[in-house]
């Protein structure tokens, strides 16, 4: 039986055609940005700045790089003492609605998932999110799964994702969160303005103000300048912690928070 023998030269220039190959959808960059924003802020601004870029970097090389090798999609999110990776297979990925049942028997959770809400956004895909929570010194603190169900609307996506285990909500975190309060339930709603640039000379003084008052979340790296804002809407519900979230949907809290109603 024949072998494969591949010299170093020949294995770099596979995998970069691989990666060259993989164009992560805009949906992808949109989840990475939003659990991104969820994530509180550190108090040292030129710290969480520094550690906000430094997580999208990983972000994005370990998309390339899972991409390239094993077909598999990362995310990483900031957090207060650390920050959470997740990832997710296009294996696992349905577009059938009755799939949802067995991700949720694999994650443990229950979505109580529509095929469509009252406002009109249907539903287009379903997964399973593998993800880790990770300390300042590098050490996993906690691994679980979620299940991210996908809506689409007129060319504008929300996503839902539901993970067992209530979401403890910091001091900072409600600091800055809107909360509301129906049927018994608080929700915590936040929208965060995104830059994204081609490189650090396309940050204006205006952008860098912005930044520093904590008023936008700049990215460096994009093919070109783009603006969106994120808008994220939690709640921990019967065990199990829950998010709505996208880019761009010009939705206030009530509208998430009537959407949010529909999934009991």
């Amino acid at each position: 039986m024949g072998g494969c023998n591949f010299d170093e030269k020949q294995l770099t220039a596979a995998l970069h055609a691989a990666a060259d190959s993989c164009d992560p959808p805009d949906r992808m960059k949109q989840q990475i940005d939003a659990q991104l924003a969820w994530q509180a802020k550190a108090v040292a601004k030129k710290e969480d700045i520094f550690m906000r870029k430094m997580n999208m970097k990983k972000a994005a090389a370990a998309a390339v790089m899972a991409c390239a090798l094993t077909g598999t999609v990362c995310v990483a999110a900031v957090k207060m003492s650390g920050y959470s990776t997740g990832s997710s297979s296009a294996l696992t990925e349905t577009e059938n609605f009755a799939d949802i049942a067995k991700l949720e028997k694999k994650a443990g959770a229950d979505t109580n998932a529509v095929k469509e809400f009252a406002n009109g956004f249907a539903f287009d895909t379903a997964n399973i999110i593998d993800g880790e929570d990770i300390d300042d010194k590098g050490n996993v603190t906690d691994s679980y799964q979620e299940v991210i169900v996908s809506y689409e609307k007129d060319g504008k996506d929300i996503s839902y994702i539901v993970r067992n285990g209530d979401r403890n909500y910091t001091e900072e975190d409600l600091a800055r969160l809107q909360t509301s309060e129906s049927d018994g339930v608080t929700y915590y709603f936040t929208e965060d303005n995104y830059l994204c640039v081609p490189d650090e000379a396309d940050v204006t003084e205006e952008d860098r103000a912005a930044e520093a008052e904590g008023k936008l979340f700049i990215s460096i790296g994009s093919s070109e300048r783009e603006e969106y804002v994120s808008t994220h809407l939690s709640w921990n519900a019967d065990g199990q912690s829950h998010s709505l979230f996208g880019s761009d949907l010009g939705m206030s809290a009530e509208e998430l928070i009537e959407m949010a109603q529909q999934l009991k």
